[in-house]
This record gives C-alpha cells, sequence and structure tokens, in this order.
C-alpha cells in the first residue's frame, strides 16, 4: 500500500499505573506458547461484532497486540484485571448474575457454575477481526449457527454492514504498519483512536476519520463542514487528543462492488495524512459576514 505524506508524531500522555498483569506485550500473537507455528483463534459473528471467549485466546490478543475489548469493560476484560478492578465489575454484572445469586446456598457447584456463566467476551471490531483473518491466518470465524465463514464471505458480509468498511480496512492496515494500538473511536465520535503501546501504558493519542476517495471525490460518508469541523476540535481538545484525517485513495480501475477484486488491489490503495489545526470555525464566520 502506497504513502504518501509525513509520518505523524504521538501526543504522549502516560497511564499512571500499569496493572502488572498487563505489562508483558508482544506486537502481533502470532505464535503459541511452543512457537510451533501459527496460533488459531476462534470466534463467533454475531451480526454486528465478533466474540473471542476462550480465555487463552483473549488473553492472547488482549496482550499482544491489543486487539478487542471486553464487552462489560471500558478496555480490558475483567479476567485480565481482577486483581485491580473488582469492584467495579460487579456494577457491570453479567444478566446470569442474578440466577446465579440465587443459587449462593448450593455450595462449590455454584462457583463452578458461575465461573461458566460469567464469562465476558472479547468483542473485536470488523476491521481488526478481518486483519486477523485476512493477513495473519489466525483467526476462524464462524457464525452463531456453527457455519464456517471464509475471507471472501467476511469481506463481502462486513462491507454490506459498513458501505466504508473497506477504506477503513485500508486505513487500520496503514496505522497498524506504524505499530499503532487501534481501538474504536466511536466513543470520540470517529472511526478510530489511536495509542502508542497500548492503552494501559499511554491515553490515546489522536482520533482517527477515514475519508474514502475515488477518482477525486469522496464517497459514501458525510463531508464534513466547519461546524463539523468545530465540533469534533472541541471533542479532540476537551479529551487532550488531536485530530487525524487520513484519506484512502483508491485506484481508477477499483471495482468496489467485487470483494475479489478489491483484495487483490489493495496495495494499489494510496493513503494521505490530513492534520488540523484548533480554529474557531464560528468566529471566523462571523468576521466574514460582518465585512
Amino acid at each position: 500500500m502506497a504513502v504518501r505524506g509525513k509520518l505523524f508524531v504521538h501526543n504522549l500522555r502516560a497511564k499512571k499505573h500499569v496493572p502488572s498483569e498487563l505489562s508483558q506485550t508482544l506486537p502481533l500473537p502470532l505464535h503459541d506458547g511452543k512457537l510451533s507455528g501459527l496460533k488459531t483463534i476462534n470466534a463467533i459473528f454475531t451480526g454486528f461484532s465478533v466474540d473471542v471467549t476462550d480465555d487463552d485466546s483473549i488473553r492472547e490478543l488482549c496482550l499482544n497486540g491489543g486487539f478487542g475489548q471486553g464487552m462489560f469493560s471500558r478496555a480490558f476484560p475483567a479476567r485480565l484485571t481482577c486483581s485491580r478492578e473488582p469492584g467495579r465489575k460487579q456494577k457491570r454484572k453479567c444478566p446470569v448474575s442474578n440466577i446465579n445469586a440465587s443459587r449462593s446456598d448450593s455450595g462449590s457447584n455454584t462457583s463452578r457454575l458461575d465461573d461458566k456463566t460469567r464469562i465476558e467476551p472479547l468483542c473485536l471490531f470488523l476491521e481488526e477481526a478481518f486483519f486477523l483473518m485476512h493477513q495473519l491466518n489466525m483467526l476462524k470465524l464462524k457464525t452463531i449457527d456453527d457455519e464456517t465463514i471464509s475471507v471472501e464471505e467476511a469481506f463481502n458480509t462486513f462491507q454490506r454492514i459498513n458501505k466504508g468498511f473497506f477504506a477503513g480496512y485500508c486505513a487500520y492496515l496503514y496505522l497498524k504498519s506504524k505499530n499503532w494500538i487501534i481501538k474504536s473511536g466511536m466513543k470520540f465520535g470517529g472511526d478510530f483512536v489511536i495509542y502508542v503501546k497500548g492503552p494501559q501504558f499511554y491515553h490515546a493519542s489522536y482520533i482517527v476519520l477515514v475519508q474514502e476517495m475515488y477518482r477525486g471525490k469522496q464517497l459514501g460518508r458525510h463531508v464534513m463542514d466547519g461546524l463539523d469541523f468545530q465540533g469534533f476540535n472541541r471533542v479532540a481538545e476537551t479529551t487532550a487528543k488531536d485530530i487525524l484525517f487520513l484519506e484512502v485513495h483508491h485506484p481508477d480501475s477499483l471495482d468496489l462492488s467485487n470483494g475479489v477484486d478489491c483484495l487483490e488491489k489493495i496495495k494499489d490503495v494510496r493513503v494521505a495524512e490530513m492534520f488540523t489545526k484548533h480554529h474557531n470555525y464560528i468566529a471566523s464566520r462571523n468576521m466574514i459576514d460582518n465585512k
């Protein structure tokens, strides 16, 4: 994938405390414990996200590459941070916890039942799940009915769910090539938020907005006007982050309706970086109107 633009720098704000159980990390979960080959991770596509429930797989993905987010947690599942977050996790109990509480007088059998029913899945957003399938070939995806989903089927399904999925995936690959840890940016109104090393070490440096370009025109997404830009600037400023626009330029010969063609020509996609400066759009507009 071609890259246009200068390498952006990070805005580092370190976390005050890094849990010991989250301090040992690797860039990617490429190997199993014996380094004998690629580790296979099974996941289920729910129709909105990709869920991983196996304990070892969750630990592998979270600690080696910062993939996924706990369904009932802010970042890492409670099973990885149990030494420092038990109190907070009790506020986000699974629905089955009420059933388990009513059986508190049944002894050790109930405790074993609780361990099995209080499983917190690791949720992968679509771009990172497809990265694990397409690039690392380590994620085996199935439907709720236990039917296997191939890479091409996953791409077509994700593209139907999100019309800008291919552009988002290209932007994800670009950021991953620069060793950023990438999380969903939905909370901040963006496509991604990106971290240096991981969210357990530093706060997010950038809110990333992806703009899909084809033959010089922006596709599929709302074109940002001045008021939108002002709003994003306010969100970024109040959360001590910067805004990064990534323009994903598709080659002219690309057929966006053909998943096979998209995957074959992904190396021809160009990504351009665009940075913003804090700007009072409303004040500037009033000055122009008063002239």
